[in-house]
């Protein structure tokens, strides 16, 4: 598989590339030409909601799309994954041991973040209805990025601050 995917990948990715077009176009062309009441000028946006959700001949074509995506997303990750576990085992643990650090530092800012509940911030809560939990996780996973953000940046200059004396 490696040697024909080495061989031919970008043939087969142009080739389900231009066969999900085809799919969406065919489609689209196939609505246009249907009893859809609209025809190429109608601007879809100042249509009523019904007359709007009656349009669903884009549907093939994103769903073709969308599904290319998530099977491309879960091949890469689990296909390629597998097989650099196996083949680098060593680096695969110090991988482990990153995403377990960084698990641990996610569920301890996730433990000590709190709901805001006065303010702006307070009444979005309340009218998106977004509970107690969901709010620490928001809270939680945006420290952990920022975080990491400012450790990239300090590590980043650090490491320049080292080459320039080497």
């Amino acid at each position: 598989m490696y040697k024909f995917l080495t061989k031919n990948g970008q043939l087969v990715a142009l080739g389900l590339g231009i066969l999900v077009i085809v799919i969406f176009f065919g489609s689209v062309i196939s609505g246009f030409n249907s009893n859809a009441a609209i025809d190429m000028s109608t601007d879809l946006m100042n249509l009523d909601p019904e007359a709007r959700s009656a349009i669903n001949f884009f549907n093939p074509g994103l769903g073709a799309t969308v599904g290319m995506i998530i099977l491309a997303a879960v091949l890469a990750l689990v296909v390629f994954g597998i097989i650099n576990i196996l083949k680098f085992p060593k680096q695969a643990m110090k991988f482990g041991i990153g995403l377990i650090v960084l698990a641990i530092i996610f569920f301890a800012l996730y433990s000590t973040s709190d709901m805001e509940s006065g303010g702006k911030l307070g009444m979005l809560h309340e009218r998106e209805g977004i509970t107690e939990n969901v709010s620490k996780f928001i809270s939680g996973g945006l420290k952990t990025t920022v975080g990491l953000a400012v450790a990239a940046f300090v590590i980043m200059v650090i490491s320049e601050i080292r080459n320039i004396f080497k």
